[in-house]
């Protein structure tokens, strides 16, 4: 991945809210020329406050993301990254917040912040 701008990997956003993920760039730690982990930031952007928070993504990241991504497409909840060694993101389109939008929150080891876009 050569130095570029960033590629949003996810999206999810209404007219007043956004949770994004995007990849920043790829390490790697073998020597080779493959990425062995992709640099990356998830952006939280509200009416009221806004917050990024860095984190490395591998192939086993990716991979279950694919799994959310399959619980998400047959109407279940899913959550991201539960690893615990990074922010995690849950989704759960069966339940709507008082704007109608499925809810999306972003956990950080040490803190929370949460937000609840339609996705688009």
């Amino acid at each position: 991945m050569p130095d570029s701008s960033p590629l949003k990997l996810i999206c999810l956003s209404d007219e007043k809210q956004s949770v994004s993920l995007c990849v920043i760039g790829g390490m790697s730690f073998s020597g080779t020329n493959q990425y062995d982990a992709l640099h990356a930031e998830i952006l939280v952007s509200t009416g009221f406050v806004s917050g990024r928070v860095e984190l490395y993504l591998n192939a086993y990241d990716l991979d279950s993301w694919a799994e959310a991504l399959e619980s998400l497409a047959a109407g279940w909840k899913a959550t991201w990254l539960e690893s615990g060694r990074s922010p995690r993101i849950m989704i759960d389109p069966t339940e709507e917040n008082e704007s109608g939008c499925t809810d999306v929150s972003v956990y950080d080891v040490t803190a929370h912040r949460s937000s609840s876009p339609c996705p688009s």
